[in-house]
């Protein structure tokens, strides 16, 4: 037992206790003990078939290649989304796929293609490793289990965190090779395990066997002593599933989440004027059970009511929403000790025990033992919108922003939107562009009087004007959100490094306004082989034409001999920056005909699969296959340059 905290006294034996033999010198006796005192959570992974069977822990489904058979859920359509494996007999190809994960709920936003009962996956691994045999089950791992609620975790940790970051696996998903798994004979008895895995001892018996605490592989997670009763303790299993349900309740605001509603400030603007709440308008599967338990917390209401003194403020209901968020942190910050006492309790450490254990989590994990390691996550997009700490007012608004354009060109019959409003071609009347159209959003919602402090406060929040942040920041934003794979693009005029540094230097000032040409939003889900043509031939040559009318009076001008000298040279200076966007224009429209000309294509990728589909969607001009995904179809857009810079961060 430890006499001081420096110094620790302990025989080899004492280490014996625990599986491995790790050298954990200050663990207290306790601690130990309890891999001698219970069984292990699986016998089976644990190779101790003389305990009591607990549970299942199971590895998933590996790919092989998740470039090519797995998507984001916003890429398909929710209605080829299936959750039993009958479904994807019956045109629901996409399964909802668990990889990664965090505490009590993780939104599972990937879908895996397991048509057929994955018959093109299991074709595929019988292809690329002719040693198994045909025996594609030695990859295609624990099918059984496949569409069985359950709890998962990430197998390799993406934090420094002293947590398993274990969460709820609902029914009818598929885990990941690299999102291990717990089954239960009874799926009712999820909740107190999940509660109990999320405890800090629970986490602190893992470290003891294996000390870098990166690896969560399921022979280390097998072997963990579990208490029986854990099972049945109902204060346990209300702690978890309140953790569990407030979390998702948050995630409505979530634009890319399954369960998503509104944004934050919607929700607390409609639950002020309405006091309802909706419910999930995005179709996934995963979203039918969700019911509402906790709502929206009344410091967060009263905010809202009170802060504007009987004025509309749209910061007031972003700092709503910010008083939302805190006040969820508080209470799992509050759930998180209440389930580490129970658990210390049940396993009847000490007071004193327990201290020296908390001292040795309170301990940063050394950044040299991460260093190296890589996932099995092969394929899967690698940056995200990373906030740390609680959502900021202004975040909630460009919230808001982004979701009212998103509408907009969602809705639009051919998915096409131009930035600012125009008169495309064939066409007599005036087509009101996304700047527009995203106004008319706000003035529906918040009435027209409280447009003037709408304005104000955008600008405030933005950064710049509207017009000003869609035009040069929102589809950049909406990479980022996201994850990558971006269901509006963006094509405007390629820009030369001069005019990205100039653009750069523009955003630094929040009162210039950009000048803006040519830019239209294209909407995936409505994305064809006529797309483009329409761009060039719609929008983008009444644009050609116009600069070309604008030239031609210049030049009369300026040949007319009618001008004083200063209004001359004034002239010839918007003369010759109309000839650099008429150049811009004509570039612009030379590469949009090659896309639609038969070409080929290099492509960078870790998968061939990736290489194979773009050059089949270039081969004869570009032709769109929405089944291929995002990554796919945007990659002949990038190479020609006619996407805004943030397509580049389209990859893998």
């Amino acid at each position: 037992m430890a006499k001081n905290r420096v110094v620790f006294t302990v025989t080899l034996g004492e280490l014996a206790e625990v599986p491995g033999t790790p050298f954990a010198y200050w663990a207290p006796k306790s601690l130990r003990d309890l891999f001698q005192k219970f069984p292990p959570l699986d016998r089976d992974v644990a190779r101790m078939p003389d305990k009591p069977k607990i549970a299942d822990v199971k590895v998933g489904l590996q790919t092989s290649d998740d470039l090519r058979f797995t998507r984001f859920w916003w890429e398909v359509p929710v209605e080829k989304i299936g959750t039993t494996n009958k479904e994807t007999f019956q045109g629901k190809k996409w399964v909802p796929f668990a990889k990664g994960g965090k505490p009590f709920y993780h939104d599972i936003q990937l879908v895996v293609n397991w048509e057929k009962g994955g018959e093109e996956i299991k074709r595929y691994i019988v292809e690329r490793y002719p040693y198994l045999q045909g025996k594609w089950e030695w990859v295609v791992k624990n099918e059984s289990f496949y569409f069985r609620a359950g709890l998962a975790w990430a197998l390799i940790a993406k934090s420094q965190e002293h947590t398993f970051d274990m969460f709820a696996k609902p029914a009818g998903t598929i885990h990941d090779v690299a999102s291990h798994s717990i089954f239960l004979a009874k799926e009712e008895n999820i909740w107190s395990l999940l509660a109990c895995f999320n405890s800090s001892l629970l986490w602190q018996c893992f470290v003891l066997l294996e000390p870098t605490a990166h690896n969560h592989h399921i022979g280390y997670v097998a072997k963990l002593p579990l208490t029986p009763s854990v099972l049945h303790v109902p204060t346990l299993s209300c702690l978890s599933r309140e953790a569990h349900d407030r979390l998702r309740e948050w995630a409505t605001g979530d634009e890319t989440a399954t369960v998503f509603v509104a944004p934050w400030i919607l929700q607390v603007y409609d639950a002020v004027k309405s006091g309802t709440l909706g419910m999930p308008k995005t179709g996934h599967p995963l979203s039918r059970d969700f019911e509402w338990r906790y709502g929206i917390p009344e410091p967060a209401l009263e905010h809202a009511q009170n802060a504007p003194q009987n004025r509309f403020s749209l910061y007031a209901l972003a700092e709503a929403c910010v008083i939302w968020e805190a006040e969820l942190r508080r209470r799992i910050d509050e759930i998180q000790r209440q389930i580490d006492d129970e658990v210390f309790h049940l396993y009847e450490i000490s007071d004193e025990d327990r201290a020296i254990i908390e001292t040795e989590m309170a301990k940063p994990i050394e950044a040299e033992e991460l260093e190296g390691e890589e996932t099995e996550a092969e394929g899967e997009p690698e940056e995200e919108i990373q906030l740390e700490g609680v959502l900021t007012a202004e975040e909630h608004i460009k919230r808001l922003i982004h979701y009212l354009a998103h509408q907009v060109i969602g809705e639009d019959p051919d998915g096409i939107v131009p930035l600012q409003d125009c008169y495309p071609a064939g066409r007599s009347e005036l087509e009101l562009g996304l700047v527009s159209r995203v106004r008319k959003k706000l003035q529906e919602i918040f009435g027209e009087e409280a447009m003037p402090t709408v304005e104000r406060e955008l600008q405030q929040a933005l950064g710049s004007r509207l017009e000003d942040w869609l035009a040069r920041e929102f589809f950049g934003y909406h990479v980022g959100l996201y994850r990558l794979r971006p269901i509006i693009w963006q094509i405007t005029l390629p820009s030369s490094p001069e005019s990205q540094r100039n653009q750069r230097s523009r955003r630094r000032s929040a009162t210039q306004t950009v000048q803006t040409d040519f830019s239209v939003f294209i909407y995936w889900h409505k994305l064809d082989s006529d797309t483009l043509r329409k761009v060039r031939h719609i929008y983008l040559q009444p644009f050609l034409d116009a600069v070309e009318k604008e030239i031609q009076r210049g030049i009369e001008r300026v040949t007319s001999g009618d001008l004083t000298v200063s209004q001359l040279r004034d002239e010839a200076q918007r003369l010759s920056q109309a000839q650099s966007r008429l150049e811009a224009l004509k570039n612009l429209a030379q590469r949009i005909d090659e896309l639609l000309r038969p070409h080929t294509l290099q492509v960078e990728s870790r998968s061939e699969w990736v290489k194979e589909k773009v050059n089949e969607i270039v081969a004869n001009g570009y032709s769109p296959n929405l089944d291929y995904g995002v990554r796919v179809n945007i990659e002949p857009l990038k190479q020609k340059g006619i996407l805004a810079r943030d397509a580049e961060r389209v990859r893998g």
